[in-house]
């Protein structure tokens, strides 16, 4: 990797807190805008269909009140074209939802879906809002993906195994490091997501050409602990400590 790594912190798990005692408290906003003060170069958010954490309300004010970048993440049905536009978010994650599952799993299918993501995405200003998909570091999601001219790719990490002497480890970091390749040689922004634990960035970041990572639940459990502006720093250093160069 060469240039600066972005952290992109996300606040799901603040809402879910929330939205688990149907309180107005913590405040997802204030926790963003907490740790855009403390070095965040971004801000995240899953508006899921089920609204089961973050609401409408949430993301209006994250899109006017985030100074860095707001990326909202939503799941791709055409209900969302009229909200997209309506918002214009710095930048738009389209990634598929489950209602049974906890948290996102899996990445899109890109191929399989094509016709229906390049309905979604033709009707999407893009000169407001970049394009992200969240697609599982596979080849031929990456090639499907850069059919539809998007902007960059948000690479699912969910299932790396940090044990570097795991051969399992090195086969999925492989195949990561494969599908950043290919994603670069494509002219798309490659951010890393889902499920990025402290022990997994120095492995991450000996990939070339990663723009960004994206932190959610471990930034968030560990700001439980030592608040949102020690926990944000926390990741800033370690990630600038692993950067090359």
């Amino acid at each position: 990797m060469s240039g600066y790594c972005k952290l992109i912190v996300g606040v799901d798990q603040v809402a879910l807190l929330r939205a688990s005692r149907n309180a107005r408290e913590p405040d997802p906003v204030l926790f963003a805008l907490q740790a855009e003060f403390a070095g965040a170069d971004g801000i995240r958010a899953h508006l899921r269909i089920d609204r089961r954490h973050v609401i409408e309300e949430d993301i209006e004010l994250l899109n006017r009140q985030v100074k860095t970048e707001f990326y909202l993440q939503v799941s791709p049905h055409q209900d969302i074209i009229h909200l997209v536009n309506g918002l214009r978010p710095h930048n738009l994650i389209l990634a598929p939802e489950r209602r049974e599952e906890k948290a996102t799993e899996n990445g899109l299918d890109v191929a399989l879906l094509h016709r229906e993501l390049a309905a979604i995405i033709r009707n999407i200003d893009e000169r407001q809002t970049r394009v992200f998909l969240m697609v599982d570091p596979q080849l031929d999601q990456v090639k499907a993906a850069a059919k539809l001219k998007v902007f960059g790719l948000a690479l699912n990490v969910r299932d790396l195994v940090v044990d570097q002497r795991s051969i399992v480890f090195q086969k999925k970091f492989d195949a990561i490091s494969d599908a950043v390749r290919l994603t670069r040689k494509y002219g798309m922004d490659v951010h890393l997501i889902n499920g990025i634990e402290a022990k997994a960035i120095p492995h991450l970041l000996k990939l070339q050409g990663v723009s960004a990572l994206h932190m959610g639940h471990p930034l968030v459990a560990r700001s439980l602990q030592v608040g949102v502006s020690d926990a944000v720093r926390f990741y800033n250093d370690l990630i600038r400590s692993a950067s090359p160069g």
